[in-house]
């Protein structure tokens, strides 16, 4: 599954670079941000780089917790753009809310405990079980638990405006990004697949995020050709007459 890793890979970085010129116009940051961070993410997720880097960080899987916080990162801000792109308000209350806060900070300590209760062991992608299988599970099960909970909050509104009759491109990138939320929590049934499925789980993974990215990128998409058609037409921008990106 490296291929598919490294396509992945590419399509974020290549997300983020198309990103700059916006961001050095200050139009919109968090798009750059959150393009890099699934890229770095996604680099870390990869054998070479992350034995690399682990190895720059003592060995010890540092580099696996710090991917486990990246993720967390980039989920909330991806959710919370998403909302915003489609109005969907009440997702974005729960998600910066008490409870979505909660959620978030209950699995960043119980991450770092379940980390440190694991004990040291061989730098390896992926990380390894190890003798205490319990902290392994619930440290490896807290990385999907948390990401599952920021698409679920979303999909409901997401499938309503995949199914209505607005514009086609954004009834496209609702219908992808609920795709991908949906396959996302499917992977918390990795539990119960035998540990020789590793390229099924990993498949999972990378098609959930690439899905994700495609949603995104139609979003974006959409949004510079309305201010494109805006500025043909000599009207002035504003927010009525493009999509939020």
């Amino acid at each position: 599954m490296t291929g598919l890793a490294w396509i992945t890979f590419g399509l974020a970085l290549a997300l983020a670079v198309v990103r700059i010129p916006a961001a050095l116009r200050r139009e919109n940051r968090l798009m750059l941000w959150l393009f890099a961070l699934v890229a770095m993410a996604v680099l870390l997720s990869i054998e070479g780089p992350y034995l690399a880097i682990d190895a720059a960080l003592g060995g010890i899987n540092l580099a696996n917790l710090i991917l486990r916080f990246l993720l967390y990162g980039i989920c909330l801000l991806m959710a919370v753009r998403i909302s915003r792109a489609f109005n969907a308000l009440g997702a974005q209350r729960i998600l910066l809310g008490p409870w979505g806060l909660a959620a978030l900070a209950a699995a960043g300590v119980g991450t770092v405990v379940s980390f440190l209760l694991l004990g040291r062991l061989p730098s390896t992608v992926g990380l390894a079980a190890g003798d205490n299988r319990e902290w392994f599970d619930l440290y490896a099960g807290l990385g999907r638990i948390y990401p599952s909970f920021t698409g679920l909050v979303l999909v409901p509104s997401l499938v309503r405006h995949a199914r209505s009759s607005g514009r086609a491109v954004l009834r496209c990138s609702a219908g992808l990004l609920a795709a991908g939320y949906l396959l996302l929590a499917s992977t918390n049934t990795f539990v119960l697949m035998p540990a020789s499925w590793v390229a099924v789980m990993q498949t999972m993974n990378y098609s959930a995020v690439l899905l994700l990215l495609a949603g995104l990128a139609i979003i974006w998409i959409a949004g510079v050709a309305a201010r494109r058609r805006t500025l043909a037409k000599g009207l002035p921008r504003n927010k009525s007459t493009e999509v939020k990106n």
